[in-house]
């Protein structure tokens, strides 16, 4: 699947944690399991791979991060190098994975089935996963009362062909088998929330090594997004979902 000009513009901002809520709510997440070393986990749409480096270092579990980016990946291997993890990356296609049928333990999404055809990706999810393995996904959502054109100048900016909102995800879950175990609907974080991050900076920000500045099109392209999220922030939110195949 081609990259959309947004995907390319936070491919060359090559942040950590881009997803809604950030790191510090991954670890938030991340506190509901209790991961063994012999598990397998598979990071979908793994960026710039922090997620996939802290799984890696902090339970010596077996971590395949996936991501369709050959740049992404490139910065994702030096964070490993950089960090000293073991993760396996993989360049790869979310709705054809190269993973065999109930395979692993944890599978974890942030920010990537809203570019996807959802039920495709989740059926592909379903079939890699283990009896009994958990799905994790963070996602944003609208509400009804976004206005139908900021809702599509959001989807033209972003290159997504919907917004669903956060009952549509449940029945995206549902219709494709799994069982919920625990669902959260989030507001954007706001100036206080956002300050946890800094408490958990990253210790690796990837910029091209051929420019300081992002180029004026990618640029552009964030600009855009981040106005229109300000504008819209009322009317937005994230879901967490954390389901089980049972």
């Amino acid at each position: 699947m081609p990259m959309n000009s947004y995907l390319k513009a936070i491919t060359a901002l090559g942040g950590g944690s881009l997803h809604p809520g950030g790191f510090s709510w991954t670890l938030g997440i991340l506190r509901n399991f209790t991961i063994a070393q012999d598990e397998v986990i598979l990071d979908l749409g793994c960026g710039s791979g922090r997620t996939a480096c802290h799984l890696a270092k902090t339970y010596r579990a077996h971590v395949f991060a996936l991501d369709n980016s050959e740049t992404m990946l490139s910065k994702a291997k030096s964070r490993a190098l950089q960090e000293g993890a073991e993760v396996h990356f993989v360049l790869g296609d979310m709705l054809d994975l190269p993973f065999k049928d109930n395979i692993a333990d944890l599978v974890i999404i942030e920010s990537v089935l809203i570019f996807l055809p959802v039920r495709a990706a989740l059926q592909e999810c379903f079939r890699v996963l283990k009896k009994k393995g958990y799905l994790v996904c963070v996602e944003m959502f609208a509400n009804g009362s976004l206005p139908e054109n900021e809702r599509e100048e959001l989807k033209s900016v972003c290159g997504l062909n919907q917004i669903p909102s956060y009952q549509e995800w449940l029945n995206y879950f549902q219709s494709t088998g799994f069982t919920f175990v625990k669902t959260l609907q989030n507001k954007f974080p706001g100036a206080l929330e956002s300050l946890k991050e800094l408490f958990n900076p990253d210790p690796c920000w990837f910029r091209p090594k051929e420019q300081v500045f992002l180029d004026p099109a990618s640029l552009s392209v964030l600009i855009k997004y981040k106005r229109l999220m300000m504008r819209n922030k009322k009317h937005l939110g994230f879901g967490t979902f954390i389901l089980i195949k049972e």
